[in-house]
């Protein structure tokens, strides 16, 4: 059975976020069973020493990036690339995961309902009067193509701050890869919209209809993938 792209990258995503899971585990299994088989001499010194569950975590973080960035790991490398390199992020990386994941919200949402509502101004632009009335329906299409650009940025920031170990990465690589879908098609549907309100400048009402018609087409696949992102965060809902 073919999987596609998309469906190739969730499954390895599964497969990286279950894989390092497991291996903090082992990791921390080995660390708390070396511990208890101490001799009751040292043991005091052990607990005293501050190592916590966090430092075991830092400890595996590094020795499992070393390992990837090895040669023959370039499959690897790329699963965990634009990552956090700790596998477990400490509360200043939650943070500021969490701020910028919220600026991305709020400007995509936004950048989408902007471009989405143009549409309806487009199908208006040959009873409209001046150039100016007419280029502003595009130019409404282009500046939600670039608040979306703008939440994508964010959307990278807030994945430097997490882990694909942890259900915030692998959030955020879920919704980079319908955020990218839906900007290509905002991107096509401004294109068009350009040429729909050239062809109404030369009066050429077949060429605006085609291209009014190419403008709803990829509105309407931006709005086919938006309900995914609502699947993921409830945010987008």
């Amino acid at each position: 059975m073919l999987i596609s792209p998309p469906g190739r990258a969730l499954m390895n995503l599964i497969i990286l976020k279950y894989g390092i899971l497991i291996g903090a585990l082992l990791t921390t299994t080995a660390f708390v069973s070396g511990t208890f088989n101490n001799t009751s001499a040292v043991q005091g010194e052990q607990n005293s020493s501050g190592i916590d569950a966090q430092s075991v975590f830092a400890f595996g973080s590094q020795v499992f990036y070393k390992d990837v960035s090895q040669p023959g790991n370039e499959y690897m490398q790329g699963s965990v690339q634009g990552y956090s390199q700790d596998l477990v992020p400490n509360d200043t990386e939650n943070q500021a995961y969490a701020s910028s994941w919220q600026a991305g919200v709020s400007e995509f949402v936004s950048g989408y309902n902007r471009c989405t509502g143009a549409l309806f101004d487009l199908a208006s632009v040959p009873s409209m009067q001046t150039n100016q009335e007419k280029m502003a329906v595009c130019q409404e299409f282009l500046d939600g193509e670039n608040e979306m650009t703008r939440a994508r940025n964010d959307f990278l920031s807030a994945k430097s701050s997490t882990s694909p170990a942890v259900d915030s990465g692998f959030t955020i690589a879920m919704v980079l890869e319908r955020v990218d879908e839906i900007i290509q098609s905002s991107d096509d549907a401004d294109q068009a919209c350009m040429n729909a309100v050239l062809a109404d400048h030369n009066h050429d009402s077949a060429g605006f209809s085609a291209n009014l018609k190419d403008t709803q087409n990829a509105v309407q696949e931006m709005k086919r993938v938006y309900p995914e992102l609502g699947v993921l965060s409830p945010d987008f809902t």
